[in-house]
Parts: structure tokens; C-alpha cells; sequence
């Protein structure tokens, strides 16, 4: 199939599943890999397009490059087959890059409440009314910046925190 005729099918059948435009122009760069690739000669005939799908991946994951390129350009290829050209895809059994390992810091009880003591109000902002909320409360850096008086409910001991992420309930309890 002729690259630009692939290019313009893969941006009609983006277009058709309502894909942000990024998506669009990022797996449209991943086809563009894909077909330049298979216009390398391989020292392996690649027969299938299972075949062809596992040896780029594989290709990528050996050049370095992080897992989610890696799973971008294999869902870039997954989309194309599935969609633009309704061909279904077997088994890939590709080599994947691997996530580093990272190891997460927590601080110890002591170090955080160290933390607190040293927080001062700045230029009469309530800086450690804020501090203070984010730590007891598990706010989100933004959610006590856009609090109201009336937000704060004494009586049932409850916070309203509107337009949270995911809009996973409008009320916090406070200790």
C-alpha cells in the first residue's frame, strides 16, 4: 500500500473515532517509522503482519526508547490494522522495553510534622492554613486555593471541595 494513501486513510478513520489531534499526528509519525522500516530489508523474511508488527516493536524497544513510545507506536500499529484497514491481528509476542525501577520516598512522621512547624503564613496569605489542609485532608495543591467561607461546614465537620478531579465527591472530612 502506498504510504500517503495509508496517511490519509489512518487521518479519515481518526477523524471518524473523534481522536484529539495529537493522537492523530503521533500515530501518523509512528506509520511513518513503520512503513520505513519495512522498506529496510530484514535478515529475516517477515511474512505476516504479526511478524512485521513483533520486529518493529522489537527494533524499538532495542533502540532505547521508554515503555510508553514503545506502547504508543504498538497502539499507533493496533489502530491502523483494527480500524483503517479492518484486518484483525493475531498474537504480537514483541520485545517490550521495561518500566525502571523507582523507588518512592515517604517521609517519616517525625520529618513531616518538622515540616508543619517550619511552614509560615507569606505577606498575609494563610500559607500554613494551606499546608495544613493538604496533608490532613489529601487535598490536591489546587482544591484549597479555590475554598470559600461557605465551603467550610463546622457543624458535621465537613470541607466542600468543589470541581475536584474526577469529581470524586463534593465533601471532605476534616479531623
Amino acid at each position: 500500500m502506498n504510504l500517503q494513501l495509508a496517511i490519509r486513510l489512518l487521518r479519515e478513520t481518526c477523524a471518524l473515532h473523534h481522536t484529539a489531534l495529537n493522537t492523530e499526528k503521533s500515530y501518523v509519525r509512528c506509520l511513518r517509522h513503520y512503513a520505513a522500516f519495512l522498506k529496510n530489508p530484514q535478515p529475516k523474511p517477515l511474512v505476516s503482519t504479526e511478524e512485521k508488527i513483533e520486529a518493529f516493536l522489537t527494533k524499538v524497544a532495542l533502540a532505547g526508547v521508554s515503555v510508553s513510545t514503545q506502547n504508543q507506536a504498538f497502539n499507533a500499529l493496533l489502530f491502523f490494522y483494527r480500524y483503517a484497514l479492518k484486518q484483525q491481528l493475531g498474537n504480537i509476542n514483541a520485545l517490550r522495553a521495561k518500566r525502571p525501577a523507582v523507588l518512592r520516598y515517604c517521609p517519616a512522621r517525625e520529618e513531616t510534622l518538622q515540616l508543619l512547624t517550619h511552614v509560615t503564613d507569606v505577606h498575609g496569605y494563610p500559607t500554613r492554613l494551606i499546608v495544613h489542609l493538604l496533608y490532613a485532608c489529601g487535598l490536591r495543591v489546587c482544591e484549597p486555593l479555590n475554598l470559600r467561607i461557605k465551603d467550610l461546614d463546622l457543624k458535621s465537620r465537613r470541607l466542600h471541595i468543589h470541581q475536584s478531579k474526577g469529581n470524586k465527591g463534593p465533601c471532605r472530612a476534616f479531623p
